[in-house]
């Protein structure tokens, strides 16, 4: 083997010399010079080579899909395609519809391909899932077509209506405790109404005193360590004060309040505490948080952003002045850029149809993320906590 990689060598050394001589002395075969025949077989080499490589050059390849909002019902498609030139590219079939016209810039061994084009979403789903067919290419002065199966979802852009609809079920809650003569309120956090319930005080009176029972959620750290809590609506706080109905947390910061009141409140509309079947969510859909940071000076605050992670780890540190082994292990959670601030504990979640997707129980120390407790861990949490509600309920009529 050496002997042969020897032989190519030297020849190789030999037809180099020859070149660089023919370049200095006149040396013919059969009247053609020495150093135009080197240049002819040089190209003629150079093209059967180009056109091997084009033969076995890869397929095109989809490496990355997204779709971005525009304005109005105009959305953005963004592809990256690798194995492929600017000038190969013929059409992209995308569910069903075939696009010929886009922006192609070359990037390095990869094209980047944008167009725009109009979504309707079908009423109260949020995402709409685009399937990329095929990509149709010219190579070797044919066309050729590829199949594709990557997929990218499409995120409905936010009706304030939406938002105003579900500001409506979030409360602020003051946790305070009695100490002597005297309320003491430290704590502040946010919740979201779910449930009531009603009984009619004297039916002979009539309907102005029925009085309802509301469950709210919230987090564990806004109750933990006190007794009472005046619950603030629309801003303003409410006569009657609740009280801790249970806690949950397995992995986990949930907790429930129950206030009885005769005021009107809103109970959030949301199917999800019927069916028991959380709604799905997606890497970098569009979200809003509900809640009030800092006080009920910023009551009902609203931010929009997108969810960041699916599944993250919430590991948080321990309050000296209340101890407590919360997420010391970890809480699972989900990550969004909607995140409020201190304050906002407890506070909703939403797609934006209004579908409540989390629980808020923390953030990072900028104020730049959000972390919610799924809303699969809710659901799970208020069985678990209903039914030690019922439990009792039902002992306290045991002689």
């Amino acid at each position: 083997m050496k002997k042969f990689f020897a032989v190519i060598r030297n020849t190789f050394i030999v037809l180099l010399l020859l070149y660089v001589t023919s370049k200095f002395v006149d040396i013919q075969i059969e009247g053609v010079k020495l150093d135009t025949i080197y240049e002819t077989a040089a190209k003629q080499t150079y093209k059967f080579f180009d056109s091997l490589v084009d033969q076995i050059k890869s397929e095109p390849e989809v490496t990355d899909f997204t779709i971005s909002y525009v304005e109005e019902d105009t959305y953005r498609f963004d592809l990256v395609i690798k194995y492929v030139d600017e000038n190969e590219l013929v059409s992209i079939k995308i569910s069903d519809k075939t696009y010929t016209e886009f922006n192609v810039v070359k990037d390095k061994k990869t094209i980047k391909v944008s167009f725009t084009d109009e979504i309707q979403f079908e009423p109260n789903v949020p995402n709409k899932t685009f399937n990329i067919q095929s990509i149709e290419y010219m190579r070797n002065e044919t066309v050729k077509s590829l199949e594709s199966s990557v997929s990218g979802n499409a995120f409905k852009s936010l009706d304030m209506a939406i938002v105003e609809e579900k500001k409506q079920s979030v409360v602020g809650i003051h946790s305070c405790n009695r100490i002597g003569f005297r309320t003491e309120c430290v704590a502040w956090g946010s919740g979201v109404i779910y449930d009531s319930t009603q009984e009619t005080i004297d039916p002979l009176i009539g309907d102005d005193y029925i009085e309802y029972t509301y469950y709210i959620l919230t987090n564990y750290h806004v109750v933990h360590g006190y007794s009472i809590f005046d619950i603030y609506y629309d801003s303003a706080r409410m006569d009657t004060q609740a009280t801790l109905v249970g806690t949950y947390t397995e992995k986990t910061d949930i907790a429930i309040v129950k206030l009885i009141s005769r005021e009107t409140l809103v109970v959030l509309d949301d199917d999800q505490f019927t069916t028991k079947t959380a709604v799905p969510i997606y890497l970098n859909q569009t979200v809003f948080s509900v809640g009030s940071p800092g006080g009920v000076q910023n009551f009902n605050q609203y931010k929009v952003g997108f969810i960041k992670d699916l599944d993250y780890s919430v590991f948080l540190k321990p309050d000296p002045e209340k101890p407590s082994t919360l997420c010391a292990t970890g809480c699972d959670s989900f990550s969004t850029t909607a995140a409020l601030g201190q304050g906002s504990s407890g506070g909703a979640m939403f797609d934006t149809v209004g579908n409540l997707i989390g629980i808020h129980f923390a953030g990072d120390k900028d104020n730049l993320e959000s972390y919610e407790v799924h809303m699969a861990t809710v659901l799970k949490a208020i069985d678990e906590i209903m039914a030690t509600e019922t439990a009792s309920n039902d002992n306290s009529y045991i002689n």
